[in-house]
C-alpha cells in the first residue's frame, strides 16, 4: 500500500508540475497536442476542448506537448511526425486539430520571448506553490524547528566557545568552517551540517564558528566539535528542544511555511554543490525507482501511528520532492525547464530569436544525455534495492 501511495504522490508532483506549463500555454493561446502522465505508451486517452489527456504506462514522468516546443533542427514548428492535413485545410496531429493561421501566430516558436519564459517558469513555480501550499497545513499542525537552543552540555564544545559560550535561548543563525558556510534557518540544518563536516572536524580538527542570535543581537564565536567515541561523531554538545514552534497567526504561518519550502531548496542546491566538490558520490543519487521505494518505506512505517502519522508523513515527502523537482528543472540544462529558460532570456536581451539549428541541436544532445543518465539512475535504482543499500 506505501508504494500505492508513493506512486500517487509522486505522478502528483508531476501533474502539478505540467500543469503549470499547461495553464500558461492555453492562456497564451499556444498550441498544446498533449498533456500527459507518465512514459511510454498510452493506457488510457481522450481528446478534450482539442487537447489530447493520457496517461501513460510508466509513472516516471509527464509532458505537455506544445506545438513548436521543439524544432529538433527543421525549423519547420508545422512539421510533425503523425501529423495530416483534413478535408478543412485543418492540421490533424493524432486528432487534434488547428489551422495553420494558429500554428503559425500562436506555436512557442512564434510567441514573445517573454511568453516563452513565463511558460518555462510556470512549472517550477506550481511545484514550489504546492510545497508551500502543504508547508502551510504542516506548520499549523505539526510545527517548525526553530534553531533554539535547549541545553548546553557541561564541559562542551559550546560551553567552551570563545569569546561567547554558548547559552540556552541562543538562537543559531549560520555555521562555518574553513571549507564551508550554512545559514541556519531550522535545527535540521545544524544536523546536516555536522554530518556533512564530520571527517573533517575529526581529522583536520576544524574549527567551528557559530553565529547566534541572542537578546536581538548577533554575536560570532568559535568552537572545537569534541570527538565522541560511542557515536564516533564530532559534537558540539547541545540539544534542541524536542517540540517544534506552532505559529500563533496567519503571518507567522506563511513565514514558517516559507521557511519550510527555503530549507528543502537550499538543501537541494546545497546537495548538487556537494556533489560538484566530491563529498557526495553520484551512488548517493536516487532517480524515480528509489524515489517511491523510499517513500513508500517511510508511508509503511508511518502507517502505525494511524491515518494522522502518514498524512504528516506524506505531505512532508511531497513538499520535499516537489521543492526538489522545482530546483532541478531549473538547472540552466538544455532540454529542461532551465535551458529553455536561458534561451528566453537571451532573446528577450538580444532582440532577435535563436538560431533554431543552434537551440535544437542542444536539446537533442542533452536529452540524449539526460535519458542515458536516467536508464543508469534506473539501473542503480535496482541494484542497490536488490542489494540492499538503498540507504
Amino acid at each position: 500500500m506505501g508504494i500505492l501511495i508513493a506512486i500517487i504522490a509522486l505522478g502528483l508532483i508531476i501533474f502539478i508540475h505540467e500543469l503549470g506549463h499547461f495553464m500558461l500555454a492555453k492562456l497564451f493561446k499556444v498550441p498544446v497536442r498533449e498533456f500527459s502522465i507518465g512514459m511510454g505508451p498510452r493506457i488510457w486517452t481522450t481528446i478534450w476542448h482539442n487537447t489530447r489527456y493520457s496517461l501513460k504506462a510508466f509513472p516516471l514522468g509527464g509532458s505537455c506537448a506544445m506545438i513548436g516546443e521543439d524544432s529538433a533542427g527543421s525549423g519547420d514548428f508545422t512539421e510533425v511526425e503523425d501529423v495530416k492535413i483534413d478535408e478543412n485545410g485543418l492540421y490533424d496531429f493524432d486528432g487534434v486539430k488547428y489551422s495553420k493561421d494558429d500554428i503559425d501566430k500562436y506555436n512557442f516558436s512564434a510567441i514573445s520571448p517573454v511568453k516563452k519564459f513565463i511558460i518555462c517558469v510556470s512549472g517550477p513555480f506550481s511545484n514550489f506553490l504546492l510545497a508551500f501550499l502543504l508547508s502551510i497545513f504542516l506548520v499549523q499542525q505539526v510545527g517548525f524547528d526553530v534553531p533554539v537552543i535547549n541545553e548546553v552540555a557541561k564541559g562542551s564544545a559550546a560551553e567552551l566557545a570563545t569569546p561567547t559560550p554558548l547559552m540556552s535561548g541562543d538562537r543559531i543563525v549560520s555555521l562555518a568552517t574553513p571549507d564551508d558556510k550554512e545559514s541556519v534557518i531550522a535545527y535540521r540544518d545544524v544536523l546536516i551540517f555536522m554530518q556533512l563536516n564530520n571527517d573533517d572536524f575529526v581529522a583536520k580538527k576544524y574549527p567551528l564558528v557559530v553565529t547566534i542570535e541572542r537578546e536581538k543581537k548577533e554575536y560570532k564565536t568559535l568552537l572545537y566539535p569534541k570527538y565522541d567515541e560511542e557515536s564516533s561523531k564530532a559534537l558540539i554538545g547541545i540539544t534542541f528542544k524536542s517540540e517544534t514552534s506552532k505559529p500563533s497567526n496567519i503571518i507567522e504561518t506563511f513565514k514558517m511555511a516559507g521557511k519550510e519550502v527555503y530549507f528543502y531548496i537550499k538543501t537541494t542546491v546545497m546537495s548538487l554543490r556537494l556533489l560538484m566538490r566530491g563529498k557526495l558520490k553520484t551512488r548517493d543519487i536516487s532517480g524515480p525507482v528509489g524515489t517511491v521505494a523510499v517513500m513508500g518505506d517511510a508511508i509503511e512505517s508511518a502507517s502505525s501511528g494511524g491515518v494522522i502519522d502518514v498524512i504528516y508523513t506524506l505531505f512532508s515527502l511531497i513538499v520535499l520532492i516537489s521543492a526538489n523537482l522545482g530546483v532541478m528543472n531549473l538547472l540552466p540544462i538544455p532540454a529542461l525547464d532551465g535551458g529553455r529558460i536561458v534561451f528566453a532570456a537571451i532573446e528577450m536581451i538580444s532582440g532577435r530569436p535563436i538560431d533554431k539549428n543552434i537551440e535544437g541541436f542542444a536539446n537533442t544532445v542533452t536529452m540524449v544525455l539526460l535519458l542515458i543518465f536516467m536508464v543508469w539512475i534506473f539501473g542503480m535504482d535496482i541494484y542497490k534495492l536488490l542489494s540492499g543499500t538503498l540507504y
